[in-house]
Formats: structure tokens, sequence, C-alpha cells
């Protein structure tokens, strides 16, 4: 009888997740081993980490037929006896862990049995990641066994609940296209909006407008409590445009940069961007201070 099918995403996702859980476990060590004299942990770091791979399988695969990361995806494996799951122990631990000792322990202090040894281990160590490369390329064609343990063993992953596909209904599909589109709009069209030019358009609708006197050159006259017409802040980089009223430069900017004219929000000039001029103050050869006017900016 066909298992049932476990997507490969799945599968490859709960082997990774067994890994991150393990470095968790093992950082977490780490944090309290840094609280003691320097070196005093690093001779045992390979027993360590043994227990560690221990503690997990114990609370994973020998109470149950899944590992921490197929639990979490709601996987199991299907035909784990409790040998299978000893020898999953003894192969997840007992190499890396006679590694991991050779390469923390003082060969030279040894004789050449040792770093026989050592090359031996390292050997076998570079063959079983040439196996598992190419039982990755295996997995990627058959869909089952993304592991080599699980290949050695003959261990089979099966998902705990069943998976039914999803019925998409026709309007589901239709609104979710129509919003989509609906963002997309939104987000090429609103940015080319002139938001500037209809705001002054709606006040030339509602509003009355006063009558333009553009033969009288009306001089701003700008003291202490002078705010900014648009901002109603006390104005930084003062500016004009034709009208008595001082504005921000960049309140005053940004209404130009959008339009070319537009009226002021306080008396309803209609002001232009080339009267746009910047307000300072001069000092004459009298003790006395004037204002005036600098040219277009």
């Amino acid at each position: 009888m066909p298992l049932p099918y476990v997507s490969r995403i799945n599968q490859i996702d709960s082997a990774e997740l067994d890994i991150e859980i393990y470095k968790l476990l093992k950082n977490e060590v780490n944090q309290i081993a840094r609280y003691n004299a320097p070196g005093k942990f690093d001779k045992w770091q390979a027993e360590i980490d043994a227990i560690l791979k221990i503690l997990i399988w114990k609370f994973s695969l020998q109470q149950s037929n899944s590992t921490f990361g197929q639990r979490l995806l709601n996987l199991h494996y299907i035909n784990l006896s409790q040998k299978k799951a000893i020898l999953y122990l003894l192969l997840t631990v007992l190499p890396q862990y006679i590694k991991d000792k050779l390469a923390n322990e003082n060969l030279s202090a040894h004789g050449d049995n040792i770093h026989r040894l050592k090359s031996l281990v390292d050997r076998i160590s570079n063959v079983i990641s040439l196996l598992q490369l190419i039982n990755l390329f295996f997995f990627l064609h058959r869909g089952i066994q993304s592991r080599l343990i699980e290949l050695l063993l003959g261990l089979s992953t099966q998902s705990i609940t069943t998976n039914k596909p999803r019925n998409i209904g026709y309007s589901y599909m239709t609104r979710e296209l129509l919003w989509h589109s609906l963002m997309e709009l939104f987000t090429i069209g609103l940015p080319m909006i002139n938001f500037h030019y209809l705001k002054h358009l709606l006040r030339k609708l509602w509003r009355r407008r006063t009558i333009q006197q553009r033969d009288i050159k009306l001089l701003p006259v700008m003291d202490v409590s002078t705010k900014c017409a648009y901002c109603e802040e006390n104005p930084i980089l003062p500016s004009h445009a034709g009208c008595e009223h001082i504005f921000c430069y960049y309140c005053l900017k940004a209404h130009f940069t959008a339009m070319n004219t537009f009226h002021c929000p306080k008396c309803d000039v209609e002001l232009y961007t080339g009267d746009m001029k910047r307000y300072m103050v001069a000092t004459s050869t009298s003790n006395d201070t004037v204002l005036s006017l600098k040219g277009p900016t």
C-alpha cells in the first residue's frame, strides 16, 4: 500500500528545525558556561554536545515516533522500532563525538596511531558527506528519505494529519484578483496625483475670491509675531511671492513645485512662481534697522 504523500519541503524543513533546536540548546549551554573560568568547559565540549543530542533523542524519538522538527510539522516515522531508535542515536552521536574528541585532543602528546586514527576519521567523514549529497539528489527525485540516516535504517515519513486539497471557488479567485489589481492601481496611481492642484481647485469652487490688484505692490512686514501663512509656525527661511503674507521657504517652494500658481490661504491672492522672493533683514548705515526685499531666488 503506498504511503500518503509528504511534500519535500516539509521533510527538509523538519530536518532544518532539528538542527536549529540543537543549536539553540547548545547556545544556551554556552551562555551558562560563559560565567565560569575561561577554558574550563572547552575540554568537555564534545561530551556536552553528545549529552545534548542524547537528551533531545530521549524526549523525542524514545517517547514518540518523531523528532522535534517533525512534531512541529505534524510528521512522524511510521516504522520506527526501539532497535531502530537506538541505532538512530548511535549513528547520530557516536561518529560526531569521535571526530570532535580527536579534534580537541593534543595529538603531539600521543603516538602515530592517534594521527592515523584521526586521518581515518576525516576520510570517513568526507565519504559520509559525499553520500549525504548523493542521497539529497535521490531525495529530490523520489521525494522520500531526505536524510542519509533514514535511508540506512529504512525509515519512512508520514503526515499525522490528513491533508485534503483546498477547493478554491471562482468567486474567491475573482475577489483576490480584483483586490491585487486595486492595490497595484493605488500604488502606481496615487503618487501621480497632484493633490496640491486638486486642493486649490476645490478652494476656487467653494471659496469666494477677493479682487486681485496686480499693479499694487504689496510689501510684507515681518515681526516677532509673524507666522507662516500655510503651516502657522515661525517662518523658516522667510519667503513671499507678491502678497503681504510670509511663508516658510519650503512651504512656498513645495506649492510652486507642484504647480506654477496657487492662491494664498490667507488673502486668496493668486501667487506666481516667478514672484517668489526671500525676505531678508538688512542693516542700513544708520542705527535703525530697516526691512528690505531680496531679489528672486
